[in-house]
């Protein structure tokens, strides 16, 4: 009988790969994105709270500025503007809400065939995007394979139905701060730990999420921004140090955040 060929190096870098491809979806739902995991040291008492209209930008407080919160955005216009963003980066492909709707069935599919644990972790973001997919406008850019990272970002119509489902993340990703995936022969490990990060708008987090296979590692910076109706996530893949990488994704962040403030106010679809 012949024996198998051994599982290389390489082989375990398709893996990861794959699964971090189909995990795109996962991380637009924010499970990997987690404010404040339950395996990491808490740098504030209580649980995290999305700051209300008004609040000061950078903080996690409701105290009064003059800040004028993002209104919501109905699809088509939602898509222009992220569109925009991708325009500055050849290459990069925009997934308007229709295409992350079409995309739901295969990332359903390919959880069929995995094994996560804890099992919540895996089916949790597909639950939650659908959810999101019916509350809000989304959009997602894709940065093309040399720059490693992605932007995605949802309006809601309603702004208690974002701070719902935020609130509802925290409280899942307390038992996802770890968490392993094990499909085709190969097991990879994820552990999130969380990343200092302040950007304009009201609220602000950001996390970095290691896989590891065998001896291949990957690390993935996200950084989570909520102003008004809209909650903007840039992952970017870590190749250099983790602290030039969540600075690249907080530009990312900042650009959207720019480009959205830019938006009369009538061109905004009202709630």
């Amino acid at each position: 009988m012949t024996s198998p060929p051994p599982r290389t190096n390489e082989s375990r870098s398709r893996a990861i790969t794959a699964l971090a491809t189909a995990c795109l979806l996962l991380a637009v739902a924010g499970c990997s994105n987690a404010p404040d995991p339950a395996t990491q040291t808490p740098t504030h008492q209580g649980p995290v709270t999305v700051p209300g209209p008004g609040s000061t930008p950078g903080s996690t407080t409701g105290e009064p500025s003059a800040t004028t919160e993002l209104a919501y955005l109905d699809a088509a216009a939602l898509k222009g503007a992220v569109q925009q963003w991708a325009d500055a980066t050849a290459g990069t492909k925009v997934n308007d809400q229709d295409a992350l709707r079409g995309q739901l069935p295969a990332a359903e599919k390919w959880l069929e065939g995995i094994t996560v644990v804890p099992a919540k972790c895996g089916l949790y973001g597909i639950g939650s995007l659908k959810e999101q997919l019916d509350q809000a406008a989304m959009a997602a850019a894709v940065l093309p394979p040399e720059a490693g990272g992605d932007l995605t970002v949802a309006s809601y119509r309603d702004r208690d139905a974002l701070v719902a489902d935020v609130a509802a993340q925290q409280h899942l990703d307390e038992s996802c701060g770890k968490y392993t995936v094990s499909a085709d022969g190969q097991k990879i490990t994820s552990t999130l730990s969380r990343l200092e990060a302040t950007s304009s708008a009201p609220y602000t987090s950001a996390t970095m999420l290691e896989s590891v296979n065998g001896k291949a590692k990957t690390r993935r910076v996200s950084v989570r921004a909520i102003d008004g109706h809209t909650m903007l996530t840039a992952t970017r893949t870590v190749k250099g140090t983790v602290e030039e990488t969540t600075a690249l994704a907080l530009a990312d962040v900042e650009s959207m955040l720019g480009i959205m403030r830019g938006i009369e106010p009538a061109a905004a679809a009202a709630p």
